[in-house]
């Protein structure tokens, strides 16, 4: 009898313990090593537009693409970015853009711009651009793309 009670008590000890859920820790999480230099996350790419939501971004399924990029200096000797990016869907869309600028050392310059909205036609191209504040200094740009918010 008391063999049987001990094996009940083990057998409803093993199933509450199973039933319990892995504590997974809250706040801000180490980051992760990248240790390939060819990795596309392990340096941030400048003078590259990114799109930073997943469902933006997915090569499949993507809702938008970036058909061009680049920049040129404004007559004040400014930097001003040129973005061009297609609606892959058959519905308007809004999304947003900011850009931080950079000097030749990679050294921000200036804070990034606000979020820029952006609507798109379906299938359409729409256009961002945005001008530096700083003039001499500013060597590279970083545009960053999300869905509008």
């Amino acid at each position: 009898m008391k063999n049987t009670l001990n094996i009940a008590a083990a057998g409803l000890a093993a199933v509450l313990l199973t039933g319990c859920p892995t504590v997974s820790p809250e706040g801000a999480q180490l980051g992760a090593r990248v240790n390939d230099a060819m990795a596309p996350t392990a340096t941030v790419m400048y003078d590259q537009v990114v799109i930073i939501d997943k469902v933006l971004q997915n090569t499949k399924n993507g809702k938008i693409a970036i058909e061009r990029q680049g920049a040129r200096r404004n007559p004040t000797g400014t930097l001003n970015v040129i973005v061009q990016i297609r609606n892959r869907t058959d519905h308007p869309q809004v999304i947003e853009a900011r850009t931080s600028f950079f000097d030749n050392g990679f050294a921000p310059t200036e804070k990034p711009s606000a979020w820029t909205r952006v609507h798109l036609d379906g299938n359409g191209i729409g256009s961002y651009q945005e001008s530096s504040i700083g003039a001499a200094q500013v060597a590279h740009y970083y545009v960053e793309v999300r869905e509008a918010r």
